[in-house]
């Protein structure tokens, strides 16, 4: 994964309708945990913000150049 993905979002169990599911990584992000975390914007109007995702619950759709 890096900057410029185009990325779904693969959380298990996810019931809410607004919930984001396509969207394009902005940038790496880190807590200092071993975790790896990207800042990924939304396409949804719902929710137009930038919010950190792991990696585990991202699922590259189309990787950018």
């Amino acid at each position: 994964m890096k900057v410029g993905d185009l990325v779904k979002w693969n959380y298990p169990n996810s019931t809410d309708p607004d919930a984001p599911t396509i969207g394009v990584i902005v940038s790496e992000y880190s807590d200092n945990s071993i975790q790896s975390y990207w800042n990924v914007k939304w396409t949804c109007a719902a929710r137009p913000n930038i919010r950190p995702i792991s990696a585990e619950y991202l699922e590259v759709l189309s990787e950018s150049r």
